[in-house]
């Protein structure tokens, strides 16, 4: 291949809040980390408004000690909390039907969690929808976790 270049495309980076080991919030550290790229059925969310909630803190100190049966046993398996947000769609994967680019969207990440980061990617038909005319992305983006908790 003597006289020809491969050109391979350098991932996306973005910033997010990580955690890469159980403990205080001194743990968390800003990083920049590859910006998700959505699969054919999700979409991704530029984040405006995130939460810290009673979720992230327990899973940040993986306590209750059962909470690390789904955060991964001695280190977390997902390094970006936040399960709350609020934002809007830069991109939908090829069969995405519900939501375009430039929707406001707000919703409830789950334990997959990633809403501490610049941009997150949820499947279509996960915990999101669209935001009322009338509300911001602070207001919205701590109106979920409550009442899929409660």
């Amino acid at each position: 291949m003597s006289g020809q270049s491969l050109s391979r495309k350098t991932p996306e980076k973005m910033k997010a809040i990580v955690y890469t080991r159980y403990g205080p919030p001194e743990v968390l550290q800003l990083k920049e980390v590859p910006k998700p790229t959505p699969k054919d059925d999700e979409v991704l969310i530029k984040v405006h408004a995130a939460t810290v909630n009673r979720t992230d803190c327990g899973f940040l100190k993986g306590k209750p000690f059962i909470t690390r049966l789904v955060s991964g046993l001695f280190r977390p398996k997902r390094t970006i909390l936040g399960n709350e947000f609020a934002g809007e769609i830069e991109a939908a994967g090829k069969d995405v039907k519900s939501f375009i680019n430039g929707d406001r969207v707000f919703g409830f990440g789950g334990l997959t969690f990633g809403a501490h980061a610049e941009y997150m990617a949820l499947p279509e038909q996960g915990m999101l929808t669209t935001m009322p005319a009338n509300m911001t992305y602070e207001e919205a983006a701590p109106s979920t976790e409550g009442g899929h908790s409660s």
